[in-house]
């Protein structure tokens, strides 16, 4: 068995910022031969999602505005860790501007690497219970947040109303391992 893992040798840089960076990277692999332009995105900060839970145990969901896929689509809130604060906190930052809601009970599910082929994304995800909630949030990112029970998430998922990857493995963990 050759335990040798892929090396770079040499970058080409594409693109960077402090949000994305492109890559094409020189990169021998374990039997000696070299890829010349082996594509990676980094991301020079991580990530973290949240499930937020009410006393029903709804699960919540927001449906955000994309720019991207030119779509409304739902999802779980998730944001960029910056520099200064923990996975903690900028969930529960999060979750305040995008859903109006303060968490009691945050507790971590997992580490996630959303597309590990070519991306060194880092997802943390969490599951929370609202502590309390007001009905303002960023109407920038968010068009609309709805309380709905686990069935009624699940059959979302089933009929592909919930496109985000993040949000469709956060929302599984938590109905698998958490509930």
């Amino acid at each position: 068995m050759n335990d040798k893992f892929p090396k770079q040798i040499g970058r080409k840089i594409i693109y960077e910022s402090d949000w994305i960076c492109l890559y094409a990277d020189q990169v021998e692999i374990p039997d000696g031969r070299v890829l010349d332009s082996y594509h990676k995105l980094h991301y020079p900060h991580e990530s973290a999602c949240v499930v937020i839970v009410n006393g029903q145990d709804e699960i919540l969901l927001i449906q955000s505005k994309r720019y991207i896929t030119s779509r409304l689509e739902w999802e779980i809130p998730a944001v960029r860790i910056e520099a200064d604060e923990t996975p903690e906190e900028a969930a529960r930052r999060e979750c305040i501007e995008e859903t109006g809601c303060t968490l009691k009970d945050l507790t971590y599910l997992c580490l996630n690497n959303p597309c590990n082929g070519m991306s060194d994304l880092k997802m943390h995800i969490f599951v929370a219970r609202v502590k309390n909630e007001i009905s303002k949030f960023d109407e920038n990112e968010v068009r609309n947040k709805m309380w709905l029970p686990k069935g009624e998430v699940l059959n979302m998922l089933r009929n592909n109303e919930i496109q985000c990857g993040v949000s469709m493995l956060a929302l599984l963990y938590v109905f698998q391992f958490y509930h």
